[in-house]
């Protein structure tokens, strides 16, 4: 089976009918009803809890957001098998929908989605949550975005699982420093996307350069941009000892490529959504095997708690090029096992419910996939520790340099 035709077996096999909750026309006004002794509202139907997943199974994310879903979909499957949450109560229930990574599909979705749904596990893309904060912020749903972008902290019911795409930039540039890679007052280069997504990533690099006196070189680039050569050549001729990724893959394999012709020698660091495995098989693959560092919210597959989840991926999907989304969907399905059994252990199922128990939630541990987190507080990260990480030749293209690794700039 090729590599499409098992996007799409996957697609269709997570696109999953959800029944109706009791609720009234508006999302966050139906009439609080009882399950037993649990008070429930939107989203549960006798013993199910329906959760959504509005992500991206046909656009430019497609491969990473199958992989994503689709350790979340496994995730439940085992833990349905398993009883359930809240003491066997309740079977989980993902309720998907493809937004094509297009912001007005994604409205579009949403405004159905939230009559069904107690909360939502995924909103993938962050131009998506972006434009639909407003809305989950009125209608109170808890929501686990896709995405790492410090704007949405401030909105207390976005619940990021890792540490923001700034904090990754800082914890990056702190290693270095620490590694004696970086000294005080040298050059560093950062070439990023415009919009949230890269611009997230300058953030960190303004602040460890305010802090330590590093003349910052940016490059602003286009998503559509794919070739380097111009920024990396102007980067090398004012001195950077280091250049910072907030891209996708393609421009980072072009900088690694184009560092190789000119016999650079610095190290090129990128953000979670920078690196991909397929990067390593590209004119650049030496150069970045020898030279690349990249901050992950979870750990590498060659750690014990994302091998055993990458094991039981490749048993349900055989045949895949994994990568760290695997480990990722699954942690996040965990916090969210853990909020429902919170909410569940207050008695209290609801939207409201779902708020309050996100807020009590101090220690969430997920086995050593994730850094522990901490959502007990409003408007800052649950955790400002990344994974960082070396390209290998590895199951995901990377395997463990730190972590999870706190820089003294991560404040």
């Amino acid at each position: 089976m090729n590599r499409t035709s098992r996007l799409l077996a996957v697609a269709t096999a997570l696109t999953l009918g959800v029944a109706l909750s009791a609720c009234s026309g508006k999302a966050n006004t139906a009439r609080p009803s009882s399950t037993g002794d649990v008070k429930t509202d939107i989203g549960v139907s006798g013993n199910r809890i329906s959760l959504g997943v509005l992500t991206d199974l046909t656009g430019q994310f497609a491969p990473l957001a199958t992989e994503l879903t689709g350790a979340e979909k496994l995730y439940w499957e085992e833990r349905n098998a398993a009883g359930g949450v809240c003491d066997g109560r309740y079977q989980v229930d993902l309720d998907v929908r493809d937004h094509g990574y297009n912001v007005q599909n994604a409205v579009t979705l949403y405004a159905s989605m939230k009559t069904k749904n107690l909360v939502f596990e995924q909103i993938l893309g962050s131009p998506m949550n972006a434009a639909l904060s407003a809305d989950i912020q009125k209608d109170g749903i808890v929501t686990l975005p896709a995405s790492w972008a410090p704007v949405l902290l401030k909105n207390p019911l976005m619940t990021i699982v890792g540490a923001t795409t700034d904090i990754e930039v800082v914890n990056l540039l702190d290693h270095l420093l620490e590694q004696k890679q970086l000294a005080d007052g040298d050059p560093i280069g950062h070439i990023y996307f415009e919009g949230e997504l890269g611009e997230s990533g300058l953030i960190g690099s303004k602040k460890v350069a305010a802090a330590h006196n590093l003349k910052l070189v940016e490059a602003k680039i286009k998503p559509t941009d794919t070739d380097m050569t111009a920024h990396v050549t102007a980067m090398k001729a004012q001195g950077v000892k280091a250049i910072v990724m907030s891209t996708s893959s393609g421009p980072l394999a072009s900088a690694a490529a184009v560092a190789a012709t000119q016999g650079m020698q610095v190290p090129l660091l990128g953000n979670t959504q920078t690196f991909a495995p397929g990067t390593l098989k590209t004119p650049g693959g030496a150069y970045l095997k020898s030279h690349f560092l990249g901050a992950q919210p979870v750990s590498p597959f060659d750690q014990p708690a994302s091998k055993a989840i990458l094991d039981k991926y490749l048993k349900k999907f055989p045949g895949t090029n994994p990568t760290l989304q695997i480990s990722y969907g699954w942690a996040r399905a965990d916090v969210m096992r853990q909020l429902l059994e919170r909410a569940c252990a207050s008695r209290d199922l609801t939207r409201q419910g779902l708020v309050n128990a996100r807020q009590s939630l101090t220690k969430v541990d997920t086995n050593g996939l994730a850094p522990v987190l901490d959502y007990s507080a409003a408007g800052v990260p649950p955790t400002r520790e990344s994974y960082i990480m070396k390209a290998s030749d590895a199951p995901g293209g990377l395997v463990l340099a730190k972590g999870p690794y706190r820089g003294v700039d991560a404040t």
